[in-house]
């Protein structure tokens, strides 16, 4: 039996409320037709998916599929989007020849798709891409309600309060369903409540009035909850800006700051140091960010063209460069580290003839000697590399998810680190490390810091929602 978790807007919290079900009903099987997201995991057979499905999936206690994403869009800039179908890359196309041409034709593929998951899988949870009610994109939709309809899939509409308009949102959305619609329609969850809840009866007596269908939970705001975000929406928030929750005082922390470029992408190689006690991790939004950290990152990009000219326009390039001096030559025991497109950028030259990103070619930061060359074909697959480090020796495993065309996927010069692939940090040991050549005694295992914060978030969604009006779907 499927089930389906709508919204009323954009990130709304379906996500994480997906996420809380996937831990609650074990081994269910997580899907969202389309995804539009820059963080995106390689499942095992090298298909790319957006991270929210794969860590829903492991939440879940199965392996990511790439059938649990069939349409992923990353954007490459502000009127085009790399356009993945079943996990492979359909070229960057124009965002309107997506929604007016390839996404009609790609409709009933999804459907295919998801009649082959029906067919295997007892328990599925759909999320649903944005507002479920936005009639202007409704007719080639397969995300939402005409997925819903397709297959009689009950669903349950979670709003935002806190942006405002909560009543208004959930009726409004309720009055845009088609009669189908309204029949499948069960409920209504409201998310991040600030306050007293108590305030919202007259409210939800109404809701419940004009549509007939039941509140069924009213989640509190989670002040500080670390789980990933989908999207760089999430960068906004402070709960990955400054010190980690559950610190130790007195304790020496490791200074962790990442790049903050327009089009980072697979920001959740950094997920393990945000989740650390040992960890004073955030985000550079400036230059001046970068003062007195001990790890610098450069992150990946899925524009390596314009975050290098961003780069250079806001001040970082001169700093970073700077910082690679001192590095060399030994007067700042700071480690600097470029993912994938950000060791890119720090080659003396990028080139890309295919217009895939860039045009031409273009100075990198110089920190490394050689040129970089953009292919049509993207690299994909997990691969083991042998590092060799001052800090650490030995294999470390990862994925690669690129068009450049690298002299050599890994580089170690003292304590400048480049490599190609995503996920490095993850592996305990390889992460560790970093923190013994700082001093800093500890031996994180990243499965348990994962457990602990997705077991708060799940305890958090079951003592504010009537689970068992979900549950009855599965039963």
């Amino acid at each position: 039996m499927a089930i389906a978790i709508l919204a009323t807007e954009s990130d709304a919290g379906k996500t994480h409320l997906v996420s809380a079900l996937c831990k609650i009903f074990q081994s269910t099987f997580p899907f969202k037709g389309q995804n539009m997201s820059l963080n995106a995991f390689l499942t095992g057979d090298s298909g790319e998916i957006a991270f929210a499905q794969a860590y829903q999936s492991l939440v879940s206690g199965r392996n990511p599929a790439r059938e649990m994403n069939p349409v992923l869009l990353k954007p490459v800039d502000k009127n085009r989007v790399d356009v993945i179908f079943n996990g492979r890359s359909l070229g960057v196309k124009p965002s309107s020849e997506y929604f007016c041409t390839i996404k009609k034709s790609i409709q009933y593929s999804v459907f295919d798709i998801f009649q082959d998951i029906v067919k295997k899988e007892k328990r599925i949870i759909v999320e649903g891409a944005g507002s479920c009610s936005e009639i202007n994109m409704k007719k080639f939709d397969f995300s939402n309600l005409n997925l819903c309809k397709r297959f009689d899939i009950p669903f349950f509409v979670v709003s935002d309060i806190e942006r405002g308009g909560v009543f208004a949102k959930i009726v409004g959305t309720y009055e845009l369903l088609e009669k189908k619609e309204r029949e499948l329609l069960v409920g209504f969850i409201i998310n991040k409540m600030y306050g007293d809840k108590s305030l919202l009866k007259e409210g939800i007596d109404f809701i419940e009035k004009k549509t007939g269908r039941k509140v069924i939970g009213v989640i509190p705001y989670f002040e500080d909850l670390k789980l990933p975000e989908e999207d760089s929406m999430g960068f906004s928030r402070p709960k990955f800006s400054h010190l980690n929750s559950h610190e130790v005082k007195g304790e020496k922390k490791l200074k962790i700051r990442v790049v903050k470029t327009p089009y980072i992408s697979n920001f959740f190689d950094f997920y393990p140091f945000a989740l650390s006690c040992s960890v004073d991790f955030s985000w550079a939004f400036s230059p001046y960010d970068l003062d007195n950290a001990d790890v610098v990152i450069l992150p990946g990009s899925r524009n390596v063209f314009y975050d290098l000219e961003f780069l250079r326009k806001s001040g970082f390039a001169e700093k970073i460069c700077k910082l690679a001096e001192e590095i060399k030559s030994g007067r700042r025991k700071s480690i600097l580290i470029g993912i994938c497109g950000g060791y890119e950028m720090m080659f003396d030259e990028i080139e890309d003839n295919f217009s895939i990103e860039g045009n031409g070619e273009v100075k990198g930061l110089g920190i490394i000697k050689g040129k970089v060359c953009f292919s049509p074909e993207k690299t994909l697959g997990w691969e083991t590399i042998n590092f060799q480090t001052v800090w650490f020796s030995g294999p470390v495993r990862g994925f690669n998810m690129r068009h450049g065309v690298l002299p050599f996927q890994f580089f170690s010069e003292g304590l400048i680190l480049g490599t190609s692939l995503h996920g490095i940090f993850w592996q305990d040991d390889f992460r560790n490390s970093i923190f013994r050549f700082f001093g800093i005694s500890t031996e994180e295992k990243f499965s348990e810091l994962f457990e602990r914060e997705i077991s708060r978030w799940t305890e958090w969604v079951k003592n504010n929602v009537d689970v068992s009006e979900i549950q009855t779907f599965f039963d």
